[in-house]
């Protein structure tokens, strides 16, 4: 499928990077199946947002429900994920539906799931192994069909070694895996996270804004966004309140981006030689300086506009006349 198409299924998922492109493939690939999937990556890189498109295209016939294993007390969690009987224990008035029994023919997505106690693994270990569960004072065992997405921003398999995470329960989570970049791996995708941010956020009185300045952009890309793709829209948020006119300008946003005004572009020094010859035509000589940024900067595109003094348009339907494409940038 073309990446045209993959951003037609999964229109929530913003970028026309490379890495973005590899992570929808794998939503394409995983979706329809029952395979259990381990989404791994930063704070902020958009793990939620990816299980979300994982059940929305599963096909089945459930809800998906959201449980994060760190924000809730080790002594509620597993009456949270099996329920309980009325009377189980001392407050349990009414007998309660847990995650998993509500999760039946849907998708269970356990968010930070390397912060669940040891004392819970082994539960929902069985849970998975034998697609049943039993309430917390219940007598027989509720089956299920719940397809089981987990989440961290963990080295799991460190977790693992650390005795912090059972291997065979990582084994059953770990089928297959997604793992998302960070923010500044793909920086190339920042001016349309922008531009989505701000139709999102905008005030009704200000939808007229269309244009964001190059130096927010200059600005964006020197920042090294450890709240990646979540703190930019924090940032655009917060920055949609201060816009007067058509254009989000520098100023407009939060204090702590101020410092990283007008810092130039790190460019490799292998980026600053080529070798031409004269029987080149001035097309060629430009296609080979291009690629030649290009692969000085690893394929960023967005770097490379910068450095080549030119609009990232600009440089996108350059790409295309001379049909430089991802991966085919030589070192």
């Amino acid at each position: 499928m073309t990446r045209h198409s993959l951003h037609g299924e999964y229109s929530d998922i913003i970028g026309d990077s490379p890495q973005v492109f590899e992570v929808l493939q794998q939503i394409e690939h995983f979706a329809a199946t029952s395979m259990r999937i381990l989404i791994s990556g930063e704070t902020g890189t958009g793990k939620g947002m990816v299980a979300r498109a994982l059940h929305k295209n599963s096909g089945r016939s459930g809800e998906m429900i959201f449980v994060n294993c760190a924000a809730m007390q080790e002594t509620l969690l597993e009456s949270e994920l099996f329920g309980h009987e009325k009377g189980a224990f001392t407050g349990a008035d009414t007998r309660r539906i847990g995650k998993f029994e509500r999760a039946d023919n849907g998708t269970l997505f356990l968010d930070e799931i390397g912060e669940m106690p040891l004392s819970m693994q082994s539960k929902l270990l069985h849970a998975v192994e034998e697609s049943e569960i039993e309430r917390v004072g219940g007598e027989k065992p509720i089956p299920v069909d719940v397809r089981i997405v987990t989440a961290t921003n963990k080295d799991m398999a460190e977790a693992v070694k650390d005795g912090r995470f059972r291997e065979d329960l990582y084994y059953r989570l770990n089928v297959a895996s997604i793992p998302l970049p960070t923010l500044t791996a793909r920086g190339e995708d920042i001016e349309a996270l922008v531009l989505h941010f701000l139709g999102k956020h905008l005030r009704p009185e200000a939808s007229e804004i269309l244009q964001v300045a190059s130096s927010v952009l200059d600005v964006f890309k020197a920042y090294p966004w450890p709240g990646n793709v979540r703190e930019l829209e924090n940032a655009i948020e917060t920055a949609s309140h201060f816009v007067k006119g058509q254009t989000l300008l520098p100023e407009h946003l939060p204090e702590k981006f101020q410092t990283y005004q007008n810092r130039p572009v790190n460019v490799p020094k292998n980026a600053r030689s080529m070798t031409v010859s004269l029987d080149m035509t001035l097309e060629e000589v430009e296609e080979t300086f291009i690629r030649k940024v290009l692969a000085s900067l690893e394929g960023n595109r967005t770097k490379a506009a910068k450095m080549l003094g030119i609009g990232r348009s600009t440089l996108q339907r350059k790409l295309k006349r001379y049909e430089i494409y991802s991966g085919d940038v030589d070192a």
